[in-house]
């Protein structure tokens, strides 16, 4: 039986988001694979996207990015986690191949910590890297890490059998054993009358999802206006012409299929998720993130999204737009397959 070690970075959703529809595909080719699940995201929201029983270990360190708020990056706190785990990365690292050692994994899946690919070259246990990004990438944009540490972390990543790059993904032109893969994202089920009805909204009123990908702090940006004919869902704001999410019974994709239109920030799973549906999106947009440029420009150029306006005006006209216009045509998450087949070949 082949055993899978999938490590989901915690920063955010997002990053579980990209792997649940391939492990559903991997599991569905191969029903008896074993699948250990390492990260600091709740076992229970895993549990609610990712498919089938899963085991659970302590996951390695991964700093990611500490954040103010969902767009807001807190540099400060960022250097100082990077500083400290470069100060112990030795030991680290001998600590975690050991534990590799004991869980005896087929394959090492991550998305995208590099201290686990790291201590998985030195414990001799095949690891592939998958996402849209790289720590190395980020955090060097913000300036968070030392030049030494940077070293590190190209270097663990490059010890990766491969890195499955999806579509839209940083450039990574430095990293030489990769693979380039469509996009990847869970494929809602339409359901906008079950929608309306559990929420009590007949057809003509525009349903509009709020979601920041799962970072406290998205009531900060949610300035939205109340607007006449236009229901705003959110996860955890209620107030007039504002509705919580969180009774509702429905899946989050199958939620994301059935409203109109998506309120977000600029981040890989919720366009992709959008996209593969054709579920419009407004989203707010973040010029320091060095994902932006190439995930903006793909939206765009699938026609699903457009820039959030900053002034209530703005946005009662992006709203009044979109409800004129036909639904944009959903874009096949290929990567999936792409994926899976590249992981068949490991497993």
């Amino acid at each position: 039986m082949s055993h899978l070690l999938v490590d989901v970075s915690g920063h955010g959703f997002g990053h579980a988001g990209q792997l649940a529809p391939i492990l559903a595909e991997l599991r569905r080719r191969r029903p008896s694979l074993r699948l250990t699940v390492r990260s600091t995201l709740p076992t229970s929201a895993l549990a609610a996207i990712l498919p089938g029983p899963f085991a659970t270990a302590e996951p390695a360190p991964d700093p990611c990015l500490s954040m103010h708020d969902p767009v807001s990056v807190d540099r400060e706190a960022t250097r100082a986690a990077y500083a400290a785990l470069e100060a112990d990365l030795e030991a680290i690292l001998a600590r975690e191949a050991d534990r590799l050692r004991a869980l005896r994994p087929t394959l090492l899946l991550s998305n995208i910590g590099f201290v686990a690919i790291a201590a998985a070259a030195a414990a001799g246990i095949p690891a592939v890297a998958i996402g849209s990004l790289n720590w190395a990438e980020i955090t060097a944009a913000y300036g968070v890490v030392s030049a030494s540490m940077l070293d590190r972390m190209q270097a663990a990543y490059r010890s990766a059998q491969t890195t499955i790059l999806l579509e839209p993904h940083l450039p990574t032109e430095w990293l030489e054993r990769c693979v380039r893969v469509g996009p990847v994202a869970r494929v809602g089920r339409p359901r906008p009358e079950a929608l309306r009805t559990a929420i009590g909204v007949e057809e003509g009123t525009l349903l509009a999802l709020v979601a920041f990908g799962g970072i406290d702090g998205a009531d900060r940006l949610a300035g939205l206006p109340d607007l006449p004919g236009v229901l705003w869902l959110a996860d955890r704001l209620e107030r007039p012409g504002m509705r919580s999410t969180r009774d509702l019974a429905l899946p989050f994709p199958d939620l994301l299929a059935s409203v109109d239109l998506l309120v977000t920030k600029t981040g890989y799973g919720l366009f992709a998720e959008a996209a593969a549906v054709g579920t419009p999106v407004l989203y707010r947009p973040r010029p320091d993130w060095p994902e932006s440029p190439g995930l903006e420009a793909w939206i765009r150029s699938v026609g699903i999204g457009r820039p959030l306006p900053a002034d209530p005006d703005g946005i009662a006209r992006a709203v009044a737009s979109i409800r004129g216009a036909p639904r944009p045509r959903p874009v096949p998450p290929e990567g999936v397959a792409e994926a899976v087949a590249i992981l068949e070949g490991f497993l």
